[in-house]
């Protein structure tokens, strides 16, 4: 152990280096082109990461209609062990930003970058640990892949790509979620309130304008009157999926405006209801499953156009809890002359956390780290949702909460070289197994 955590520590500047150049590239979704589906910027960071695992490290290359690539060590038949990452990342407005964004800054122990920990680090350090696999020599039973993806931000329509053509993994993990191993993922609804406003109230509103992405909740919301008056509501920006950790701008602007007459004071109402607990309590949706942890509510945008109102939120359901008595008991709490559409519907994930997959991650994460390794839940929704046999396995340490998505998005020194370790590890040792086909 000792022997691998040197040769990482040793050879950090040469990663630091590789992992810069792909961080340069600011790979947010953009318009789809001929050989680029989901833009240039994701096409060429998921070029630059297959040159340097090919030209680099000499590991043998693949790609799918540029959306989806791997490195891979050849075992002794065909079944192969994944890990899988992605190259996309978020928008990174410069507000708020200490460094800039698609720089790799390395300041005081810490690396910072749009993608440094979301995902553009821990997928390029299982690269790196598999090259170490092959300097040593290493011959695995099952081949090794890493795969890069690049459109997990967006839907993940890469991996519909990916598993129209390949076959699954016998095991798998993607360093896109949390330690210890994940065994269990709640459910996701995307949904939307739409209100058409008839009795004229939705005259007080003239423009309602925010950041509003279904990655975080917001944390500016400039409303416009019809008086000409223009009002700024601020909070704190936070990750969609942990909005105990920010302030919700919207619940500022709802719990001024919900005594507005009429239809609109009521959406105002229900919209403070909505931000004002993110357990859903103030919805009475509220639910605590005991294998998968609370239910969470984020309300991430506010659409007003003509005298229709749409207010964007989402839901993240326990594994215990059925989604039809969820949506069931959703509608009995909507305003009056209000529907509620579905846009996103992701089932929740289990996995049996004594499994031998996680149970040999779970041992592993304890040799590396000296902690605990008893296998949680998440609130995210990870790669693992799109690929059989595969469980979300970092980069976060327990503590860790609120990071991507989020400006001055940072990764230490000392946990990415942890992380390399892990995966070092862990694909080693799936490679090496035996399983029952």
């Amino acid at each position: 152990m000792n022997e691998l955590k040197s040769k990482i520590k040793k050879n950090m500047p040469i990663y630091q280096k590789l992992l810069a150049q792909i961080i340069k590239v600011p790979s947010i979704k953009g318009e789809a082109l001929e050989n680029a589906p989901f833009g240039r910027e994701t096409r060429e960071a998921l070029r630059q990461g297959l040159e340097i695992a090919n030209h680099q490290f000499g590991l043998k290359t693949q790609q799918l209609d540029n959306k989806i690539g791997w490195a891979e060590l050849t075992g002794n038949d065909n079944n192969y062990i994944a890990a899988l990452g992605h190259l996309d990342v978020v928008d990174a407005p410069k507000q708020g930003w200490k460094t800039p964004p698609f720089d790799l800054t390395i300041r005081e122990g810490y690396m910072y970058g749009r993608g440094v920990l979301d995902n553009k680090g821990p997928i390029m350090g299982a690269l790196f640990a598999l090259a170490l696999l092959k300097d040593e020599g290493f011959e695995p039973k099952q081949t090794i892949r890493v795969i890069f993806g690049t459109d997990e931000e967006s839907g993940s329509s890469d991996m519909k790509t990916y598993n129209a053509i390949e076959k699954a993994p016998l095991a798998g993990f993607t360093p896109d979620g949390k330690y210890p191993v994940v065994y269990a993922e709640r459910g996701m609804l995307r949904l939307s309130l739409i209100a058409n406003i008839n009795d004229g109230s939705d005259k007080i509103l003239s423009k309602i304008e925010g950041d509003f992405s279904p990655s975080y909740i917001p944390d500016k919301v400039d409303v416009t009157f019809s008086s000409g008056v223009v009002k700024t509501y601020s909070g704190e920006k936070s990750p969609s999926n942990a909005p105990d950790l920010g302030k919700n701008a919207l619940l500022e602007l709802a719990q001024e405006q919900k005594k507005l007459p009429g239809q609109i004071g009521k959406i105002m109402a229900w919209l403070y209801r909505a931000t004002n607990d993110s357990k859903g309590k103030g919805l009475k949706i509220a639910f605590d499953g005991e294998k998968s942890g609370e239910l969470q509510c984020s309300v991430y945008g506010f659409e007003f156009n003509n005298n229709q109102i749409k207010i964007n939120f989402s839901i993240r359901y326990p594994i215990e809890l059925a989604k039809r008595k969820l949506l069931e008991q959703l509608k009995t709490q909507l305003p009056k002359d209000s529907q509620l559409v579905i846009n996103r519907d992701i089932a929740p994930l289990y996995h049996d956390p004594e499994a031998p997959i996680i149970k040999t991650m779970q041992k592993t994460y304890e040799e590396v780290t000296g902690l605990k390794g008893t296998p949680v839940t998440t609130t995210g929704i990870t790669y693992a949702r799109f690929l059989p046999n595969t469980v979300a396995f970092g980069p976060s340490f327990p503590g860790q909460r609120g990071i991507a998505h989020k400006e001055n998005e940072w990764l230490k020194v000392s946990d990415w070289e942890k992380i390399i370790a892990i995966e070092y590890l862990t694909l080693k040792r799936l490679a090496e197994r035996e399983y029952k086909l």
